[in-house]
């Protein structure tokens, strides 16, 4: 029971609250920022593709929320669009940075290199046909936010009558920054990063990446007394962050955009299929050999991945991440899945235009299947 309690329920606790403080600050920076996107795609056109490319390498539903907008009311053409849904990994992003930071960064690399290359090649052949996404319906895609943009010049005037959310949430971000700073957290991650201890050596056998992460992490628990090691300063610096918008923001923010949207929306997804993935792989583990199994199916595994990658959602595609810290899976599968999956950003596209959606999925199974072949 204890080692599960590690395992799954230290671990699962430790993400939530790390990826919901992550998109609380990016949830800030999107309100903080409204309508640039918009203004600089418009004066831009020539790097439509490479903006919306980083729009989807943005964590979470923010960048793709961006760009399907802008697709629907015709100031992006499909080329942009399809780069911004190939490079977009939706809330997955949040994971991957918080459970393996290297291999997130060495992904991101390549969906953009993708991107920005399917995303020219479909520029090129649909220059000549013109978007028919209805843009005179002129679609809300981020109800949550308000016609008007708040003011979010920092001000400490929320504190002087602070409501009892904003105190909860105060406490609570000091709690997480306390245990980074007194390395709890870390020693709950690296624990937790090791889902799989059983099968350590067999993951060491199947990513060089991995091998060298490991390696790092080795060392830093071997001189932890020494010196922060970067986990433990992420923590830190995640923490003054969403601190710093705690205190600051004004009750309005606080209301609508980090307890109705953040917490309500996120909060209950997030841990809910994180302690699925994680207590899946555990039983697995236990009572199974899936690195053998996997082995012995690899072809059938890729298929999942991209049948899972369809599901415009975020927190099903969490199993294949867990799959790959684990060693189970190798790179090309994770990868394939990542290139189908959108999150749930693209369900606007969907609403608004089926024909678009589903072309769009289209081109990213092809992609993510030739990517996964040769890769696995």
């Amino acid at each position: 029971m204890s080692e599960f309690i590690n395992d799954v329920l230290v671990q699962t606790i430790l993400i939530t609250f790390f990826v919901l403080a992550m998109i609380m600050v990016i949830e800030y920076i999107n309100v903080f920022s409204q309508g640039a996107a918009n203004r600089f795609m418009r004066q831009h056109q020539g790097m439509q593709i490479i903006i919306a490319t980083v729009l989807g390498l943005i964590p979470g539903c923010i960048g793709t929320y961006t760009a399907v907008s802008l697709f629907t009311h015709d100031v992006i053409g499909f080329g942009a669009l399809i780069a911004n849904l190939i490079a977009t990994t939706g809330d997955e992003a949040f994971f991957m940075l918080t459970l393996m930071p290297k291999q997130a960064l060495i992904i991101g690399a390549v969906l953009a290199v993708l991107a920005i290359t399917c995303g020219y090649i479909a520029a090129f052949v649909t220059k000549k046909h013109k978007n028919s996404c209805g843009q005179a319906n002129h679609f809300e895609i981020h109800h949550h936010h308000d016609t008007h943009t708040p003011n979010l010049r920092p001000s400490l005037q929320g504190l002087k009558h602070p409501s009892t959310k904003r105190i909860i949430l105060i406490v609570s971000i000091l709690a997480f920054g306390v245990m980074a700073a007194t390395g709890i957290l870390h020693s709950n991650h690296n624990h937790g990063e090791g889902v799989n201890h059983e099968n350590h050596e067999n993951f060491e056998q199947h990513n060089d990446e991995i091998i060298h992460e490991n390696h790092e992490q080795h060392e830093n628990e071997e001189h932890h007394h020494h010196g922060a090691d970067p986990v433990t300063v992420t923590f830190i610096v995640l923490a003054a962050l969403s601190l710093f918008v705690a205190l600051t923001v004004p009750d309005h923010f606080l209301e609508e955009h980090i307890v109705n949207h953040v917490i309500k929306k996120h909060f209950a997804k997030i841990f809910l299929w994180t302690f699925a993935a994680l207590a899946a792989i555990f039983v697995l583990n236990k009572y199974m050999d899936v690195e053998s199994f996997v082995n012995g199916n690899t072809l059938y595994i890729l298929i999942a991945a991209l049948a899972i990658g369809l599901i415009p959602e975020s927190g099903p595609h969490l199993i294949f991440i867990t799959l790959y810290i684990g060693g189970n899976i190798p790179l090309g599968i994770l990868l394939a899945n990542c290139i189908v999956q959108d999150g749930h950003g693209a369900i606007p596209l969907f609403a608004e235009s089926k024909k678009y959606f589903f072309i769009a999925k289209g081109i990213k199974v092809v992609l993510a299947a030739l990517i996964g072949l040769a890769m696995v």
